[in-house]
């Protein structure tokens, strides 16, 4: 992963190999500038632009880590972490393991808060019979036969809400239950209609 001392070019990705102003040590970044011994790098996870010596950071080739490499870029902090510090998310097509995109740590701020138990209890007295129709698409399903269906909660507190289909809690779960995320993805829905 190293590269040659001061062959850095723009473009390069690069990863602090220690920590700088609000940089943390392991984050990832894109050299933006050169301007003799001073580098400006695009830090992805923070997404600010830092000015620092070449000495701070060193070359990454990113086609290296993931998987078979002992090495992962993590999606929400942008640190470069071994392997070991993602959990193992599901079997692909092959049957091999596959790892989480996000770090353990970050899992942690995106889970947030489990459902409580007693509201746990509540949801399940309320669980749908027969037909349901979720109260996001409005798709009526067959409980059980033609759709998952799921306990949604809120990730803050840990409160239940209702019963929603699997395709819609995933849905919230990707826009992180971000009311402006998701005002966003509308706006940008309209531009493009």
């Amino acid at each position: 992963m190293d590269k040659k001392e001061g062959a850095l070019k723009v473009g390069d990705y690069v990863v602090a190999i220690k920590s700088i102003d609000k940089i943390q040590e392991r984050s990832v970044g894109l050299v933006r500038a050169i301007s003799g011994g001073e580098i400006t790098v695009l830090f992805i996870g923070a997404n600010i632009m830092v000015k620092t010596g070449s000495n701070h950071v060193k070359f990454l080739d990113i086609k290296k880590t993931g998987k078979p490499y002992d090495k992962k870029i993590c999606n929400i902090c942008h640190q470069l972490k071994d392997m070991k510090e993602f959990d193992i998310n599901q079997t692909d097509a092959k049957g091999r393991k596959t790892t989480r995109p996000s770090c353990k740590l970050c899992r942690v701020m995106i889970d947030g808060k489990f459902l409580t138990p007693s509201e746990e209890r509540r949801l399940n007295t309320l669980m749908p019979k027969d037909i349901f129709i979720c109260p996001i698409c409005n798709k009526t399903s067959i409980v059980r036969i033609t759709a998952n269906l799921v306990k949604d909660h809120d990730h803050i507190t840990g409160k239940g809400r209702e019963w929603i289909c699997d395709s819609c809690n995933t849905g919230l779960g990707r826009f992180k239950d971000d009311i402006k995320l998701l005002q966003r993805a509308i706006e940008y829905l309209k531009k493009h209609s």
